[in-house]
């Protein structure tokens, strides 16, 4: 469906992803619309291709898929059109040219400037800018406009532009892919709908490579680094309708070019891309030479655990200590262990050693959630590893430029990483890279737990290698052996259905029979029925948390039931929407996506460009100032974090949040829904990890028979990676050497 008008006021406009909310002017009215838009202004005629919608809060909408911009036709709007944009020209020569040329005026600007000379108020460089501003905007919008007809957003249009300029249509028509190669948030089927539209050949070399690496970045969104090649060619081929044999062309040519690299894993061949690849071997090649030079470490660090005992009252078990030791004379050591296996204690007496001895050392994590956690815990600044490589931007569509960023070095001769299972492929790349060669490492995570985010398995890949020293903590402590959530986490990890107690208990679990019912036991519990268990702020303490995020039982519905539960609607608090979301003062909110140059104040004092805001980070909405379009969140009770509104797409409610943004966080209170979803996300280690970020409470809602499929379902641990036949095939070549 399309409609004209002209732009009346712009609403609301979010310059950091485009989104803009206007009304437009039309013959039959007003209307509101909405959808991502690029240099816009109040006035403009455009015509918007979308849908009539029906938003529950604002009523009837046209929401835009794309849009063109047309050059203004009535006097009055091509006047204020040519004085908003046109540097020395006002409204009243703008007004001289309309009289002397009337509907001729766009043409004579674009053609004919030499016509202008004699109006008044012009001279040759007013002339030059004029003719120069028409001619670039046409060309610009033309661009534009032949890009949107194939499905193009505007703003994604513009960037291509902003590329390739008026060669822009050429080039698209010789061969589309190449638009692939300057803006990176572009999907290969959109580029693929242009060139089935303009009727170019389907098996062209240019798409058939295109759709290889389509096909294969497709498999890293389920954490792979690489794919068989049987699997990518049969895959490729169904998506671009060739034939194999095209396909299979296309990876050597795409080899030649060292766009795709191949490695032989257990006779079978495998395809990477450069980044994952190259990112693989910088890994294995720094285990490698950890591994192959070591240097003998005579220090007796036994009498420094003595004085630990002592000092700290602390009683290691035999374990511990060997993790200990292990730790401070090797250059590289992992320790894994499940939740109350003593990691953090380690942690401890690693940096009290360390610091004995007076050794630099780092602590640091994958997230800002981890990192403030390992801080409270150990009493040490620990930053996260963006932070400590100082990382400021990150463009997760540009692997290339992920795998290539510089890093600042890290100095130090101890780097301690927490919750190390969560760090991905190209983060373990980066981190490693910054790592003077004579440092020692420890790795400290729990690698049963959900893998990385990102693709890969770098720690399990690592351990599985069995060439890195590392120590398996299995001893439950005391206090945590009363636990019967660490006790049945455990149970679940060996792949035992949890056993659920009645009473003396801190593990629940609620039956339920529909959606519905669990919706409703949810409500109760956080209504009232937890306060008879303890009293605590239920926002600050209580975690909701779900393996999704769609559905009734995910986290989008979730937030808005609890939002109305927790911190209904009053007149005492100021809101504000943003497109489907409601924020309002008390609101429980999560940061989701770092930015590093956020200032904030501490406690009253003065701005200061510290440790910024990290993508996990939970706070509470204090203020929204409308008039100032200004949104207040504290977090930690310390950092007071201003947000202008078009910045809010970085905040998201977190009331129920997923599992997988819950890795390195602990909560006191956790609510668990697990009654029915997308099974691939409903596996063993989701469970497991779920149940070891509770501390004191946690509540099963749902049905016994998805918790136990979860406990039979290990699926998710089966990604496909190359780094560790990496390390093994460079460990048996220098042993060989040996012989």
């Amino acid at each position: 469906m399309k409609i004209e008008g002209k732009v009346s006021t712009i609403i609301f406009k979010n310059d950091a992803n485009s989104w803009t909310v206007m009304l437009l002017k039309n013959k039959s009215g007003y209307i509101t619309a909405v959808g991502e838009t690029d240099k816009i202004e109040v006035g403009d005629e455009i015509e918007l291709d979308g849908d009539l919608v029906t938003h529950k809060v604002y009523g009837e909408q046209f929401k835009f898929t794309t849009y063109k911009k047309k050059l203004p036709k009535d006097e009055a709007t091509l006047i204020q059109y040519i004085a908003d944009n046109v540097k020395g020209i006002g409204k009243k020569t703008a007004q001289n040219i309309l009289n002397e040329f009337g509907e001729e005026t766009i043409n004579i600007i674009r053609f004919k400037p030499q016509s202008l000379v004699n109006i008044k108020g012009l001279n040759d460089e007013k002339i030059e800018n004029l003719n120069q501003f028409f001619n670039e905007e046409y060309d610009r919008w033309n661009v534009i406009n032949f890009l949107t007809d194939f499905g193009i957003s505007v703003v994604t249009a513009s960037k291509v532009y902003q590329n390739l300029g008026n060669d822009t249509i050429d080039i698209v028509k010789e061969n589309p892919y190449s638009l692939l190669n300057f803006v990176k948030s572009l999907d290969f089927k959109q580029v693929d709908n242009i060139t089935i539209k303009l009727g170019l050949p389907l098996n062209s070399n240019e798409r058939i490579e295109a759709g290889i690496i389509y096909s294969l970045n497709n498999a890293t969104d389920f954490g792979h680094t690489c794919l068989n090649e049987e699997e990518l060619i049969e895959y490729s081929s169904k998506i671009l309708n060739v034939d194999k044999m095209d396909i299979q062309n296309g990876i050597i040519r795409l080899e030649i070019n060292e766009k795709l690299y191949r490695q032989t894993i257990d006779e079978n061949e495998y395809i990477f891309n450069r980044s994952y690849y190259l990112a693989e071997e910088n890994i294995s090649n720094y285990i490698i030479k950890k591994i192959s030079n070591k240097i003998i470490d005579n220090t007796k660090y036994n009498n420094y655990l003595d004085y630990i005992n002592e000092d700290e009252n602390i009683v290691l078990s035999q374990e511990q200590k060997e993790a200990i030791i292990t730790s401070l004379k090797n250059d590289i050591t992992i320790i894994t262990g499940g939740p109350g296996t003593g990691k953090t204690t380690i942690i401890k007496c690693i940096i009290q050693i360390l610091e004995y001895l007076d050794k630099k050392y780092v602590l640091c994590a994958p997230t800002g959630r981890a990192a403030k956690r390992i801080t409270e815990t150990t009493q040490k600044e620990a930053k996260t590893i963006h932070r400590l490589l100082e990382i400021t931007k990150l463009d997760s569509s540009d692997i290339d430029s992920m795998y290539n960023m510089e890093v600042k070095k890290i100095e130090e001769e101890y780097v301690i990483i927490d919750e190390a299972s969560m760090i991905d492929t190209i983060m373990m790349n980066n981190l490693l890279k910054a790592v003077r060669k004579d440092a020692k490492i420890i790795f400290v995570g729990d690698v049963d737990q959900l893998p990385s985010v990102g693709p890969g398995n770098v720690l399990k890949d690592i351990i599985s290698t069995n060439l890195v020293d590392t120590v398996y903590l299995k001893q439950i402590y005391r206090q945590s052996a009363k636990s019967d959530i660490i006790l049945n986490a455990h149970r679940v990890n060996e792949g035992k259905y949890p056993e659920f107690k009645n009473k003396d208990t801190d593990l629940y679990f609620i039956q339920t029979k529909s959606i519905e019912d669990t919706l409703t036991e949810i409500s109760s519990l956080v209504t009232y029925r937890l306060d008879t268990f303890d009293d605590f702020d239920k926002k600050k303490n209580l975690q909701i948390l779900t393996p999704m995020k769609k559905t009734a039982l995910g986290t989008i519905q979730l937030n808005e039931l609890l939002q109305e539960l927790l911190n209904p609607k009053s007149i005492s608090k100021s809101e504000k929407s943003v497109g489907e979301k409601v924020f309002r003062v008390g609101d429980k909110v999560m940061q989701i996506q770092n930015n590093y140059d956020k200032r904030f104040d501490i406690k009253g004092e003065a701005k200061q460009n510290i440790e910024g805001v990290y993508n996990g980070d939970i706070g509470y909405i204090t203020d929204i100032d409308i008039e100032n379009e200004e949104l207040i969140v504290n977090y930690d009770d310390t950092r007071e974090i201003s947000y202008d509104f078009d910045e809010l797409d970085q905040l998201e409610h977190a009331y129920a949040i997923t599992v997988h943004k819950s890795q390195g966080s602990e909560f006191d209170y956790i609510i668990l829904p697990l009654f029915t979803g997308y099974q691939k996300l409903f596996t063993r280690n989701l469970l497991y990890t779920a149940m070891t970020r509770a501390k004191k409470m946690l509540i099963l809602i749902g049905s016994k028979k998805m918790i136990e499929f979860m406990v039979d379902n290990i699926d998710s641990k089966k990604r496909m990676t190359g780094l560790k036949y990496k390390i093994i095939e460079k460990a048996s070549k220098i042993s060989k050497k040996k012989e």
